[in-house]
């Protein structure tokens, strides 16, 4: 991209260009490791190397199942409020131009922003609210 404008940093990092044009298929929430059996549970191991060795396998396969990228199809990643929390703009799909948080940080999934009224916020709104936020935080 030698020569264009570039976009650098988390959103950038997350956001994946080349799917962008690619509906995301959502309208309600998900959390992708819905259907994921239970952990292990310790009891069920006669050591404590072998709870370890599932433990770990079990979280590879949540984390190869939650951290697929088709989950993020079609999304614009705009906003990381910290310790993973992020928002993000739908560009194309049933849920295009409304603004979504990824909290797969805290086993949350996928899910539409909603104002006070239930109703789904849009970019616009979004970025009213943002700028308002910010404007507080200056003290201006």
């Amino acid at each position: 991209m030698k020569g264009r404008w570039q976009w650098e940093g988390d959103g950038a990092d997350l956001t994946r260009l080349d799917v962008l044009d690619q509906p995301f298929p959502h309208v309600e929430a998900f959390d992708p490791a819905d259907g994921l059996p239970a952990p292990p549970d310790e009891v069920d191991f006669s050591s404590a190397e072998a709870f370890e060795a599932a433990e770990i396998a079990y979280q590879e396969q949540r984390d190869t199942l939650v951290f697929d990228g088709r989950h993020s199809i079609g999304l614009l990643y705009l906003c990381h409020l910290g310790c993973a929390y992020r928002e993000a703009l739908v560009v194309s799909g049933p849920s295009r131009g409304e603004m979504w948080a990824d909290d797969l940080a805290d086993d949350g999934g996928f899910r539409p922003l909603v104002d006070e009224g239930g109703g789904r916020v849009g970019f616009a709104r979004w970025y009213r609210r943002w700028l308002e936020a910010a404007e507080g935080a200056s003290g201006l």
